[in-house]
Order: structure tokens, then C-alpha cells, then sequence
């Protein structure tokens, strides 16, 4: 049997067709990639598709000798899809000298804080939003971050590798941000965003926040366990959510500055 020989003309065309064809299919894939904004998109799609949420949270904070505080934290959160807003209240259990303080954000920048020794309920203004959060490593703002919220944030996907993409996250206001920007892993096998890196605004990393032990609740996930790590200050704080419930049908009325006054909130 001859053995085909192929002249040079042959071998030219076999040659340009396969740059054509490697050409296409490397077009064809980055043009299947992911933007920031669609993986932001998933990771709520995945973890933050809910209408409400209500459930008990246990927020303990350390510096460098151990443990300072521990409380306990009863949460509420609605989220109105048709405004793109998310509203929250958090109202605290324990212990007594906390007992009774509460928390509102009625969205669109509306933050309200209740006292219960002074009986006082106050604005918090937009200044103060950057400012510690009951003496822990999270702000105001940053809590927006646990409810799965970035609508305050421009998505841009900076990097990915097998396990994880890497999208970074601007403040769209950023005169009144005090990071420059966030970076945030997800992973690929499940676009669950297992951690978020802080950077201040002379681009050094200050904070990290990382989640784990994501838990099925009926259709929903959520993690049990979040930790923010302040690294300029050797200080944490570590979040446990106990037994979130969702989809229960808050109404509006438990967002408003009566109910932070109650001592016991109906749902």
C-alpha cells in the first residue's frame, strides 16, 4: 500500500484551516465566559433567592488575649425584588447591657438605632455607615454583604482559576466608602462566595471576611459560620446563625422604628 504524500500546497491550506478553526473555538469560548456581574448574579441566585428571612445570630468578638464580647442577636430581613432593596432589623438578646438596642435599615440609605436607656430611637447618618458596628469588625455597610446585597457595588470579573472566579467589587459611591474595593472568591462548583478580601483606599488588604459550613434549609442555603478578620488590628469577629427560617411572610410594618421599641417581636 503507497503512503500519500501531501505537497506543500496541501499541507499550507490543512495548516491555515486548523489556525482558523483554533481561532474560533478560542473566540467562541471567552465569549461563553462569565462577566463579574453574572457570577454576582448567580451567588444570589444560589444562596440569596429568598423573599424573607428571620433567625437568631451569635456575634462574639476577640482581639489578641481572647474573647471580649458575646451576644445574641435576633434578625429580620425582607426584601422588596420589584425596588431593589433589601430591609433588615436587628435587635439584640443578650447580654443585659446590650439587651433591647436595635438596628433598622430601611434601604436606600434610611438606618435608624434604637436605645433602650435612653428611649431613644436615632438616624444614623451616612457618615457613620463606614463606622464600627457595636464594637465589631463589620460596618453598617458591610452587613449588606451577609444578606447576599451588592446592589451598592460595580461587579468586575478580574481573574478565575479551576476552582474559583475572582470578581472585584467597587463601591458605586465611592467618596463614601472607606475601601477602595473588595475582592471576592467564588467557587466554581457551586458559586458559593467563600470569601471577601478588603482593601482600603491606599490598595492594601485590611479586612477579610470568610463564610463556611453552608447548611440546606428546605430549598434554601446558608452558611452556619462567617468570620470578619481586621487585620490591622489583630481583632475578629465570628457570626454563627442559628436556625434561619425563610420565606415566612414578614410584613412591612416589622421594619419600622415602633417595632424596634418591642421587646418581643411578633412574626
Amino acid at each position: 500500500m503507497k503512503k500519500r504524500i501531501l505537497n506543500s500546497s496541501t499541507m499550507k491550506s490543512l495548516f491555515s484551516m486548523a489556525m482558523v478553526l483554533s481561532l474560533f473555538f478560542t473566540t467562541a469560548s471567552q465569549a461563553m465566559a462569565m462577566t463579574g456581574q453574572e457570577v454576582v448574579d448567580k451567588v444570589k441566585d444560589e444562596y440569596g433567592d429568598f423573599n424573607d428571612m428571620v433567625g437568631k445570630m451569635q456575634i462574639k468578638t476577640f482581639d489578641h488575649k481572647g474573647l471580649i464580647n458575646d451576644r445574641q442577636v435576633m434578625f429580620f430581613t425582607k426584601k422588596e425584588k420589584d425596588a431593589d432593596i433589601t430591609k433588615s432589623l436587628l435587635k439584640f438578646l443578650s447580654p443585659s447591657d446590650v439587651k433591647g438596642t436595635a438596628l433598622l435599615d430601611q434601604g436606600n440609605d434610611i438606618m435608624y438605632m434604637y436605645l433602650p436607656d435612653f428611649h431613644k430611637t436615632k438616624r444614623i447618618a451616612g457618615s457613620a455607615k463606614t463606622g464600627s458596628f457595636m464594637g465589631t469588625d463589620f460596618t453598617y455597610n458591610d452587613l449588606s454583604l451577609i444578606n447576599y446585597d451588592t446592589s451598592d457595588y460595580v461587579s468586575k470579573l478580574v481573574t478565575e482559576d479551576s476552582e474559583a472566579y475572582y470578581v472585584e467589587l467597587r463601591d458605586k459611591d465611592i467618596k463614601k466608602s472607606d475601601y477602595d474595593h473588595l475582592l471576592m472568591k467564588v467557587l466554581k462548583s457551586d458559586f458559593f462566595p467563600m470569601e471577601i478580601k478588603f482593601y482600603d483606599k491606599g490598595k492594601k488588604e485590611c479586612k477579610i471576611l470568610t463564610a463556611d459550613q453552608v447548611t440546606q434549609y428546605g430549598k434554601h442555603k446558608f452558611p452556619k459560620n462567617l468570620k470578619m478578620v481586621d487585620l490591622t488590628s489583630a481583632h475578629r469577629t465570628e457570626i454563627n446563625v442559628d436556625q434561619p427560617e425563610f420565606d415566612v411572610g414578614l410584613k412591612d410594618d416589622i421594619f419600622t422604628e415602633r417595632t424596634m421599641t418591642r421587646s418581643n417581636i411578633k412574626y
